[in-house]
């Protein structure tokens, strides 16, 4: 097994959305990723409540049934909505409307990323997902929105930082529900309960992972109120 990283600044800092140096031919071990979702069942949740389920998924013909859904969540909210100029689409994702040449080859390559990943998640160790039983809420604000998604993504995140610290890299892939009433009958969740996001899991072929580029933080804080 990979040295762990203790210095959890190090952990916060360089757990990266890992696709391309995923070792696809290193088994994962069960028990690390029991381990790891061992340690992420203490992130908080709303009411105290354990509305989690989760499915790890390993065997080769369910991993090609989710890697066709994958392939057809990119093909139909990316590359068809890029290739006929949707605005939304464009604004969020087009290399081209970032506002320097570092940011348009930094989107390049996360674009790059993805379909790499896209083309091969058959081949990923580990596809674990991360589920809620909780009724969906009715709006995507307020309500019980806040909560529903405020209980789940702590403990996803909490599951990944656990797997950085052991060698293994990750990704949050939240796109998978697009198509999640299909995705269901894959993992053949109880009724009631609905996938929220994956998280591909493998082995790195490095560890020398570094902070990514982000803005300056007095750009995105203020104090007491909010002003131009």
């Amino acid at each position: 097994m990979t040295k762990h990283i203790s210095d959890i600044d190090e952990v916060l800092t360089t757990t990266r959305a890992v696709r391309r140096h995923m070792d696809f031919d290193r088994l994962v071990e069960p028990e690390v990723i029991e381990e790891c979702l061992r340690l992420a069942q203490q992130a908080t949740m709303g009411s105290n409540q354990e509305d989690w389920q989760f499915v790890a998924v390993t065997e080769p013909t369910r991993k090609e049934a989710i890697a066709a859904l994958y392939r057809d969540v990119w093909l139909e909210t990316v590359e068809k909505p890029l290739k006929a100029q949707r605005p939304d689409t464009v604004a969020r994702l087009d290399p081209g409307l970032r506002s320097d040449p570092a940011q348009q080859a930094r989107q390049q390559r996360v674009l790059a990323s993805v379909k790499y990943l896209v083309d091969r998640l058959q081949r990923v160790p580990v596809l674990v997902f991360a589920c809620s039983a909780k009724p969906v809420p009715k709006t995507a604000l307020g309500d019980r929105a806040s909560g529903y998604y405020g209980s789940i993504f702590p403990i996803a995140w909490s599951f990944q930082l656990a797997l950085r610290s052991r060698g293994l890299g990750s990704v949050m892939a939240t796109a998978i529900v697009f198509h999640a009433e299909k995705l269901g009958e894959i993992l053949q969740l109880p009724e009631g309960t609905h996938p929220i996001t994956m998280i591909p899991v493998a082995y790195t072929d490095k560890l020398d992972f570094k902070p990514a580029y982000r803005r300056p933080l007095e750009e995105i804080l203020r104090w007491e109120k909010w002003e131009d």
